[in-house]
């Protein structure tokens, strides 16, 4: 949405995502929208790939001369350290942060104050703007939330909008909410994180894709944060993405070849080899 209203403003921006999975996917899904975008995967760029992002703003910089970056970190993202890399010298004369927003899941957002609280409270603390998401999903009390999003970060500028409901106004309170950034740093690891990407080798019936979703949530493929990847059913592809709790299946016309991500504290790759790979399933 930030990026459709970049275009409609005049703009050239260019979308850079960091996956913590061994497949890029995000980058693919907003390239056949129509979108510049670079993929960074394979690790967090808070940490282990913080040269690939600056590597990759440079030649964005370069290739398409954009007047905005549009940067999305991964779910594991934490602040500390992450602002030192535009003081490279390739790029502290070249771009400054405009705004920093941090985007609450309203579905599992109790959820996960219990099982990734860090990550959690440090992304919420370090953001100027938090945007509430998928409330007319989640049954939450948009005033609840506020309040305990308000307990983390009482100076927030706070957004609760369904996404089909922004206007123009509300991203011009969006980019106009600028602040200095000083951040609240946290122990910072992802040791416990696994990603496993498998290719499916059977197409999904719907039977499959619920007895799917029910073994994710159930534990048996293990401690499972996030699932993302493209299935086959029906002859089409379709986008696959479950966070936590919260479970969707879209038709997706721009990649066909069908692979999946798991990421979580623990995985258990035996039970996810035998339901993905195994006929019988």
């Amino acid at each position: 949405m930030l990026l459709r209203y970049y275009i409609k403003e005049g703009l050239r921006p260019v979308y850079i995502v960091n996956e913590f999975g061994q497949t890029g996917l995000d980058a693919d899904i907003i390239k056949a929208d129509g979108f510049e975008a670079i993929d960074i995967y394979g690790g967090c760029i808070c940490c282990t790939l913080k040269d690939d992002l600056a590597v990759s703003i440079a030649k964005a910089i370069y290739a398409f001369s954009p007047t905005h970056i549009v940067f999305e970190p991964s779910g594991a993202f934490v602040f500390d350290n992450f602002f030192d890399i535009l003081k490279q010298p390739s790029l502290n004369k070249r771009c400054v942060i405009q705004n920093v927003a941090t985007i609450v899941d309203s579905v599992n957002f109790n959820f996960s104050k219990v099982s990734y609280g860090s990550f959690l409270y440090n992304q919420i603390k370090n953001s100027p703007v938090i945007i509430l998401s998928k409330l007319e999903k989640s049954g939450t009390n948009a005033e609840e939330l506020i309040c305990d999003v308000k307990n983390i970060n009482p100076d927030a500028l706070i957004i609760s909008k369904i996404w089909s409901d922004w206007e123009r106004s509300d991203f011009e309170l969006l980019l106009s909410r600028q602040k200095d950034i000083h951040t609240v740093h946290n122990a910072h690891s992802h040791s416990r994180l696994v990603s496993v990407t498998i290719k499916p080798q059977m197409p999904f019936t719907q039977d499959k894709i619920d007895r799917f979703f029910a073994c994710c949530k159930s534990g048996l493929f293990g401690d499972i944060y996030r699932v993302k990847g493209i299935i086959i059913k029906d002859n089409q592809p379709f986008l696959l993405n479950i966070a936590l709790q919260d479970a969707e299946l879209i038709k997706f016309d721009g990649i066909s070849e069908p692979a999946l991500t798991f990421i979580g504290q623990s995985v258990n790759k035996k039970e996810i080899f035998k339901f993905l790979i195994s006929s019988k399933r």
